[in-house]
C-alpha cells in the first residue's frame, strides 16, 4: 500500500507521507464504525429481541412469560441505547399518560392479565412513539430492500399513509 520511493527520497524518509491519504481513508471507516459503540450495538439487540420475544407471545396466544421477557428486554435496550435520557423520555410532563399506561401495562401483564396488560401497553407504546412512527416509516422505507412493498400493500398502506399524516414534531 505504500507507493515506490526513489532512493534519495527514501532516506529523506518519505515513506510516512506515502501513507497520508491511506491512513485518511482507514479514519474515515473508523468513524463511521464508531458510530455505534458497544452498548448502541447490545441496545440495538436487546430491543430486537424484545420485539421478537413480545411478537412471538402475541402468536402464542398471549403467552405471559415472553411478554414480560420481551418487555424487559426492550427496557434494557431502550436503557442502553439511550443512556440517562430514558429516564428523562419517561418521565416527562407531557409523556405522563404513555409512561403510566406503559409501565401499568407491563405490571398487568405479570399479574396474570397478559390480553388486558398489551392492550394497555400497546396504548402506552403508541402515546409514548406516536411522533417516532413517521420518521421509523421513512427509514423504512428507504433503507430496507423491500419493505416499501410491505408497506404499500393495501391493509398495511392505509395505517401507513394515516400514520404519516398525523405528524408532528415531538415537545
Amino acid at each position: 500500500w505504500l507507493k515506490p520511493c526513489r532512493l534519495e527520497e527514501k532516506k529523506k524518509g518519505c515513506a510516512h507521507l506515502q501513507r497520508g491519504s491511506r491512513s485518511r481513508e482507514a479514519a474515515g471507516r473508523r468513524s463511521r464504525a464508531a458510530m455505534f459503540d458497544d452498548n448502541k450495538k447490545i441496545g440495538i439487540g436487546c430491543c430486537g429481541m424484545g420485539c421478537l420475544c413480545l411478537f412471538l407471545g402475541v402468536f402464542l396466544l398471549f403467552d405471559r412469560t415472553l411478554l414480560a421477557l420481551g418487555n424487559v428486554a426492550f427496557l434494557l435496550g431502550l436503557g442502553l441505547l439511550m443512556g440517562k435520557k430514558v429516564v428523562k423520555f419517561f418521565f416527562r410532563r407531557e409523556k405522563w399518560k404513555g409512561s403510566t399506561s406503559f409501565f401499568l401495562g407491563i405490571a398487568i401483564i405479570i399479574f396474570g392479565w397478559p390480553f388486558f396488560g398489551f392492550l394497555i401497553e400497546l396504548y402506552g407504546v403508541w402515546k409514548l412513539f406516536a411522533a417516532f412512527l413517521p420518521n421509523l416509516l421513512n427509514s423504512l422505507q428507504f433503507m430496507v430492500p423491500g419493505a416499501s412493498i410491505v408497506l404499500n400493500t393495501w391493509p398495511i398502506s392505509v395505517a401507513v399513509n394515516a400514520i404519516k399524516e398525523n405528524r408532528r414534531l415531538p415537545l
